[in-house]
């Protein structure tokens, strides 16, 4: 997938990796329209990359998408790859019952939800392109539990299912279907997760390795210390698991009051 001369929507696109891909795809020459639920982040996002378009919209609610949807469809026509970026990450220690439910509820509908029907809708939009895609970012521990992060994991696991799915559904169509599956990126969404020895990733950082992997046609992206844990799991899940397990109840202990 040529990642120039498109025209490109990025959910969750006014912070972390969402800009930072909006940047970067920006000084390919691409057209980029980037969505958020906060109006107040589209603004300094656009301020900071004025060639911007922005709408705001929440992806967890039904009505919010449709009236995306109509605005795309009416302004940019020529949408040919959709990023769903937008996600939703808590610490949640469950024997503790840390997490209220509406906030699991949250994360289910932003991360899983979202994506389905993102591309539900605008996968007939993207059909009637010569060349077009579909990108999920995921999470290397869509590969793997993680007690730390219990519906993040699920939500993501879900979406790496789903991407699989849709990538062999839409094989004789001109939608190229890919998955990003990242280490913890350093950004506001994991300020409250430490890994011992695992150091997070930069938003920039990989944002560029992203794009130069989709640019080569690279389906299943597993950026920096997501494709050593992957492969790890893969030989010794048992192994990993045990890493994961004794990982988990030092990362609870930042565990925020919700």
């Amino acid at each position: 997938m040529k990642m120039v001369d498109n025209t490109v929507l990025i959910t969750g696109g006014s912070t972390g990796l969402g800009l930072s891909m909006a940047e970067e795809l920006l000084d390919k020459g691409n057209v980029v329209i980037i969505c958020g639920r906060s109006v107040d982040k589209l603004n300094e996002a656009k301020k900071k990359l004025p060639k911007l378009i922005t709408y705001q919209c929440d992806v967890s609610n039904e009505q919010s998408i449709d009236g995306l949807i109509v605005q795309i469809k009416e302004r940019h026509p020529l949408l040919n790859i959709l990023i769903n970026n937008a996600g939703v990450m808590h610490l949640h220690d469950v024997v503790n019952d840390s997490l209220p439910l509406k906030f699991q509820e949250m994360e289910i509908m932003t991360n899983f939800y979202g994506v389905i029907a993102l591309c539900n809708k605008l996968i007939p939009l993207l059909k009637a392109q010569q060349r077009a895609a579909i990108l999920n970012i995921t999470s290397g521990v869509a590969y793997m539990p993680f007690m730390a992060t219990p519906v993040y994991a699920a939500t993501k696991a879900a979406v790496h299912s789903y991407s699989q799915s849709i990538r062999q559904s839409l094989k004789q169509t001109s939608i190229d279907v890919f998955e990003a599956l990242p280490p913890m990126i350093d950004t506001e969404m994991s300020r409250h997760i430490n890994m011992p020895g695992m150091k997070k990733i930069s938003s920039e950082a990989l944002s560029k390795i992203i794009i130069k992997k989709m640019n080569k046609g690279k389906k299943e992206i597993r950026p920096g210390m997501s494709a050593m844990m992957i492969r790890m799991y893969k030989l010794f899940p048992w192994m990993v698991n045990i890493m994961m397990e004794k990982m988990s109840p030092r990362i609870l202990v930042n565990t925020p009051k919700y």
